[in-house]
């Protein structure tokens, strides 16, 4: 049996981020024809009390892993007026001590590499072997969406000269991803959006993403109250959506007297300095915070998602479809996910007061609701298991008869 080696800064795990829980659905996805290793090659990837777990379900899940214990964060370094003309993507010193650990597990030419993200496939970029880059939400759009979007941080003009500085430090990013994965036989990334505009530089294809969905559509009760909820690792990446949650949505339910009806939820974690605005919606007596737990989620009915970041793949939308969650998000988001449909199966617009309008609509006619949420059901055939292997394992076999 071939061995498939899967590298990233982070140990594959369904606990951490998104991008750590669909690696972990890859792999087990993959175990049926290839013997899987996961290798770390950074540190501090997650909270202490968290690595017993990861490490007792990689076990049960029979992958065999690795990890770098050397200090390696792969940040990417804040830009300033001092250092934004440079093009230091990622600090050389910990690419080097990333490739010299790499260098100590036994890969063979036979093997295959699977290097997610450009910091794990400039580290592995002289192995000799089979090797397959996964990219991941590309930088610049990411930075410059998220100055873009922030709240409380810039007032107009220094967000535009950020901007400005941004897109001035990136100008030759696509270059670099192209020159760092030149030695790769497959590059992929999971995203439509990513995917326009990667392919301006570099020859790739989109690999769908693997989610564990359940084999039949959940028929939910409908409860006394209906549950919509916003749900990210932390609210410092949305706060946007947040402030739009208070601003926009809950006004309107409120004056179309549904706010005994609705309850309105935060499923985020909560860093200790918060913008003054963020602390009024928290003390908002309709306004419910929680940690990630199987009650809130299984009582959840609808996700709001009003972000207008196109960049990368919205998996929080996919988990909320695999919920048999209704989802109301913005128009841009069908840059990621192009089966979304409006009022087909989710409801969207780009204008915050449209979109809760809507959302209205579907909380008053549990027919509709029903009837939408169902066909959003249907979006996850693309994004199933079966589906991501027989498309990887069929690239390889290929690229490796050319070979």
């Amino acid at each position: 049996m071939k061995k498939i080696f899967y590298i990233c800064h982070s140990l594959p795990n369904s606990m951490t981020s998104g991008s750590d829980f669909i690696a972990f659905n890859m792999l087990k996805a993959l175990k049926k024809k290839y013997k899987i290793h996961a290798i770390s090659i950074g540190t501090n990837y997650c909270k202490k009390e968290e690595l017993p777990k990861i490490y007792k379900e990689l076990k049960k899940e029979k992958i065999k892993f690795y990890e770098n214990k050397k200090k390696t964060l792969f940040k990417y370094n804040k830009i300033t007026l001092k250092n934004f003309f440079l093009k230091n993507y990622i600090k050389n010193n910990d690419i080097k001590l990333a490739s010299n650990f790499l260098k100590k597990v036994k890969i063979s030419k036979d093997d295959i590499i699977l290097a997610f993200g450009s910091s794990s496939i400039k580290a592995s970029n002289e192995i000799n072997c089979f090797k397959i880059a996964l990219l991941e939400d590309v930088q610049d759009q990411v930075q410059i969406y998220r100055t873009f979007f922030s709240i409380n941080k810039f007032n107009f003009l220094k967000k535009t000269l950020k901007i400005i500085m941004l897109k001035i430090h990136f100008r030759g990013y696509l270059s670099w991803l192209k020159e760092i994965s030149k030695n790769y036989q497959l590059r992929y990334t999971f995203s439509p959006y990513d995917f326009l505009y990667l392919t301006k530089k570099i020859n790739l294809k989109i690999l769908p993403l693997p989610i564990n969905s359940p084999q039949k559509f959940s028929k939910k009760p409908i409860k006394k109250k209906f549950n919509i909820s916003m749900l990210s690792t932390t609210i410092s990446q949305d706060y946007k959506g947040v402030s739009m949650l208070f601003s926009n949505l809950l006004p309107k339910l409120k004056s179309e007297n549904l706010l005994n009806e609705v309850k309105l939820n935060l499923i985020m974690r909560v860093p200790k300095n918060l913008p003054h605005e963020m602390k009024i919606i928290l003390n908002n007596e309709h306004i419910h915070l929680h940690r990630y737990n199987k009650k809130i989620i299984k009582d959840t009915d609808m996700l709001f998602y009003p972000s207008k970041y196109p960049v990368g793949i919205r998996t929080k939308i996919l988990f909320a479809l695999t919920k048999s969650w209704f989802v109301a998000t913005s128009l841009e988001i069908k840059k990621c996910i192009p089966e979304l449909e409006d009022f087909k199966n989710c409801v969207m617009s780009n204008n915050i007061n449209v979109l809760s309008d809507k959302i209205i609509l579907i909380v008053r006619n549990k027919k509709k609701y029903k009837f939408l949420k169902k066909n959003a059901f249907n979006i996850l055939k693309k994004y199933s298991f079966e589906n991501f292997y027989k498309i990887l394992v069929s690239d390889i076999n290929s690229n490796q008869k050319i070979k």
